[in-house]
């Protein structure tokens, strides 16, 4: 088991223990309840190791000037329960994700699209509130599924992939209102795609294996991309 691994699942225990200890003392002076739908943006450090490793080849073979892939975008929406009586909540978050890299080369544009959504069911605890502040901390597993969009000239690779996965994080609702808030996040997740297909490709890319419907392979491996990193969210939070 790898060391991030390993840490994903003590991070679980310790939040299961501790929230169960937490919860006697947070009903015995009551928790509000409710729902609330939330919107907001969040950014990705995702590390697309291969993505940029045809990237360096493009621009030794064909003097591309693309530059390495860089943090990607996430834009969400969200669902919330808060149970009436505790410091424990569900919530529903579906995201919509994007990561680019652009530029050009011998015979066109050289151009580097990943395109993904994610949903994750959490289970969150609010174990500080009053009338201004909520922090709390969130965990959860879930489904994520990332497609690229490569061109390489006249060359053109398209792929996906999808693997379950787990989040984790805090963060804190500053409402100016009951009813509006303003959230800020900040998460890890663990979401490795280490098995990409191909849907469709014209062309030849060096080194790669790029068959309709084979595995996608670099250097003879298979090509990995990734929905994992560090997130940072900033959203608008709506109670009612």
């Amino acid at each position: 088991m790898s060391l991030l691994k390993k840490s994903m699942l003590y991070a679980v225990v310790g939040f299961v223990i501790w929230a169960l200890s937490a919860q006697t003392a947070f009903a015995a002076r009551g928790g509000g309840g409710g729902h609330s739908m939330e919107f907001g943006l969040a950014l990705l450090n995702s590390s697309q190791d291969d993505i940029n490793t045809m990237i360096k080849n493009a621009r030794a073979s064909d003097a591309a000037t693309t530059g390495d892939m860089g943090g990607g975008y996430e834009f969400f929406g969200q669902y919330q329960y808060q149970f009436s009586g505790t410091m424990f909540a569900m919530l529903f978050r579906p995201s919509y994700m994007m990561q680019s890299a652009t530029g050009s080369g011998t015979g066109g544009s050289f151009d580097y699209k990943l395109t993904g959504f994610t949903f994750f069911p959490m289970l969150r605890m609010v174990p500080l509130e009053n009338n201004f502040i909520k922090f709390f901390m969130q965990i959860g597993l879930g489904y994520g599924r990332l497609s690229a969009d490569i061109s390489q000239g006249a060359n053109t690779l398209k792929f996906s992939g999808g693997n379950f996965g787990a989040i984790g994080g805090l963060g804190a609702d500053f409402c100016f209102t009951p009813s509006h808030c303003l959230t800020i996040e900040g998460n890890l997740r663990y979401l490795p795609l280490e098995r990409n297909l191909v849907d469709s490709s014209s062309g030849t890319f060096s080194g790669m294996q790029t068959g309709s419907g084979q595995e996608a392979e670099l250097n003879g491996t298979d090509l990995k991309t990734t929905l994992s990193g560090i997130q940072g969210v900033i959203a608008y939070t709506l109670n009612f």
